[in-house]
């Protein structure tokens, strides 16, 4: 049915449901995951990472780097993507690095004591 100018009535909800749509699209800039990205990679930096876990840190710190360039190009879904695997690389460096250092603590202790065994026994029998 045609109005007197010129269009159909069906145009107008047409037109706002695209408008609608289009707008609803728009995705906000991952600030947030960025930034705890960078954290977390800070403190995987001030770990033991860097020692115990260097290939995972430099996974976060290279899907950061590609997470920044992406903010910078206006993808952000890619950026938040990149973001949150740099969080998840980063932490994952980190508790590797923690875990290897609880390994190896564990070891001196466990040769500590049997030095400690040892060193009672051969009393015990000398002295």
């Amino acid at each position: 049915m045609h109005t007197k100018y010129g269009f159909s009535f069906w145009l107008i909800p047409f037109v706002l449901a695209i408008l609608g749509v289009t707008g609803c699209s728009t995705v906000a800039p991952p600030k947030d995951r960025m930034a705890a990205a960078e954290l977390a990679l800070q403190e995987a930096n001030k770990s033991k990472a860097p020692q115990y876990a260097p290939l995972e840190l430099r996974m976060a710190a290279d899907k950061l780097d590609e997470a920044k360039r992406a903010m910078n190009k206006e993808e952000y879904i890619l950026a938040r993507r990149l973001a949150e695997e740099a969080l998840v690389d980063a932490q994952l460096a980190e508790a590797k690095a923690a875990s290897e250092d609880a390994r190896r603590a564990a070891s001196d202790l466990r040769q500590s004591l049997e030095t400690l065994r040892r060193e009672a026994e051969r009393s015990s029998r000398g002295g």
